[in-house]
């Protein structure tokens, strides 16, 4: 027997420098490349755990998420394609591209030099039990040939609308989480999902009413960070606040939509 294999050598603990230096990629962090959001989320969104996008009706979550399926190519030493989940409507393809041909223009990339398009893996849901098929049983013999850097899913809200028992709602929940989290340490790639947002009266006044994330506790003890997204009325400012992260303070930014897609709120 081959003591040295990594099947057969026993665990061993290990310091945290040495796991940081060993597995250096595996805390990567993915920018916005948007310098106010970058700064805000301490760099970037995390490789590790899930992270979510929470927001209104035309607060810029899919747009956000667009954003980041292209700007995130860009970031890759070796090419590493994106999955995208949609599940509430159709994949925006259109406004994928008129972001990629925009983004393209500005870097000076002319033709069909690059073509990040091309590197989408797109699949339509709307269902919870077609989502947990879909990462139990699609999503691996995708992941065996394909190597990607980021998986996102549009929104998590809109698969369970259907699911009225909210204990099974919970099972289900933990069971994406973990398929998800199991295919992240073996393939490497960060988590977005987006989320739908309620509001949330005082009971006892009747009023004070706040704009919280959709699903409860039982998905948000899930999260690994959470952004919550808001218009301004009569402007074209998004706000985005960081509510959690470990590794980055809560604070706000602004941006805007643009045709390129994320810009700075200037």
């Amino acid at each position: 027997m081959n003591v040295d294999s990594d099947e057969t050598k026993p665990f061993t603990f290990a310091t945290a420098q040495q796991s940081l230096k060993e597995n250096h990629q595996r805390w990567r962090k993915i920018k916005f490349s948007v310098d106010g959001l970058d700064q805000l989320a301490g760099g970037g969104i995390s490789s590790r755990g899930i992270v979510e996008i929470a927001g209104e009706p035309g607060s810029g979550k899919t747009q956000l998420c667009l954003h980041l399926a292209l700007v995130c190519q860009m970031q890759c030493d070796t090419p590493r394609g994106i999955v995208y989940i949609s599940t509430e409507h159709p994949f925006p393809s259109k406004r994928l591209v008129q972001m990629e041909q925009a983004m393209k223009r500005s870097l000076g990339l002319t033709g069909d030099s690059k073509k990040f398009t091309d590197n989408i893996f797109v699949e339509h849901l709307n269902t919870a039990p077609a989502l947990e098929e879909c990462i139990t049983q699609r999503l691996p013999i995708l992941l065996e040939n394909n190597p990607i850097t980021l998986l996102i899913i549009d929104s998590i809200t809109a698969a369970y609308t259907e699911e009225q028992n909210f204990v099974d709602r919970a099972h289900s929940f933990r069971r994406v989480v973990n398929g998800l989290h199991s295919l992240q340490d073996r393939f490497d790639f960060a988590i977005v999902c987006t989320n739908q947002v309620r509001s949330v009266v005082d009971s006892s006044t009747l009023d004070d009413e706040r704009i919280v994330p959709a699903m409860g506790l039982a998905w948000g003890s899930l999260v690994h960070t959470r952004f919550q997204l808001s218009r301004v009325p009569g402007s074209s400012e998004r706000r985005c606040q960081l509510l959690f992260c470990p590794t980055a303070a809560p604070g706000r930014s602004s941006f805007v939509i643009t045709e390129a897609g994320i810009s700075d709120f200037v």
